[in-house]
C-alpha cells in the first residue's frame, strides 16, 4: 500500500548542555588615537645646584687660639663645597639671605668664653659663656645675614677656650635661604 502522510512536528527538545571555550580569536585593529587629557598643574621650581648651600662643621678637639678665626675639626656638612675646611670661613656663591648658628661649650678650664660671628671684618653677634673653672656653659646664638657674592662669613675666637670632643659640643651651620638679586 501506499505510504501515509508525514506526521505534524514535534515538540521543540530542551537546550543541549554548553560547549568548550573556543579558541581565542585573533587581534582586531589598532583604534584610533583617543583625544589628549587636560593639561596638569605647573610644578614647584626646582633647586638648581649652584643655589644649594649648606654646611655644618663641629669640634672634637680643644680650640684655644685666642683673637684667630675658629678651626672645625670635622665638617659633616659642605653642600657646594662653600665651607673653607682649613681657614673655617664660609664663601657667598650668591647674593642672598643666608641663615648661620653656633653653639658652644666653654673648656672646663677658663672661667669665660667670647666668641664673635664676623662678616667680613665685622662683627655680627657675640657668644659669651660664664661659669667657674672646672664647669661646662654652653652658649649659643643664630642671625639671618644678607650677603653679597663673595662675601666672608666666619667665627672669631676672643677669650677663652673652647671644649671638643668626640661628643661635638660646639657646631657651626649655615645654609641659603634663598637667592636675591
Amino acid at each position: 500500500g501506499n505510504h501515509g502522510n508525514n506526521g505534524n512536528n514535534g515538540a521543540t527538545g530542551q537546550e543541549g548542555a554548553k560547549g568548550e571555550k573556543g579558541d581565542k580569536g585573533d587581534m582586531g585593529p589598532r583604534g584610533e588615537r583617543g583625544h589628549h587629557g587636560p593639561k596638569g598643574e605647573k610644578g614647584y621650581p626646582g633647586i638648581p645646584p649652584e643655589l644649594q648651600v649648606a654646611f655644618m662643621a663641629s669640634m672634637a678637639t680643644h680650640f684655644s687660639n685666642q683673637n684667630s678665626g675658629i678651626i672645625f675639626s670635622s665638617v659633616e656638612t659642605n653642600v657646594g663645597n662653600f665651607f673653607d675646611v682649613m681657614t673655617g670661613r664660609f664663601g657667598a656663591p650668591v647674593n642672598g639671605v643666608y641663615f648661620f648658628t653656633f653653639n658652644m661649650m666653654k673648656h672646663e678650664d677658663v672661667e669665660e668664653v667670647y666668641v664673635y660671628l664676623m662678616h667680613n671684618g665685622n662683627t655680627v653677634f657675640s657668644l659669651y659663656s660664664y661659669e667657674s673653672k672646672g664647669k661646662a656653659d654652653t652658649s649659643g646664638n643664630s642671625a639671618v645675614l644678607k650677603l653679597a657674592k663673595g662675601d666672608e662669613v666666619w667665627l672669631r675666637m676672643g677669650n677663652g677656650a673652647l671644649h671638643g670632643d668626640h661628643q661635638r659640643f660646639s657646631t657651626f651651620a649655615g645654609f641659603l635661604l634663598f637667592e636675591t638679586k
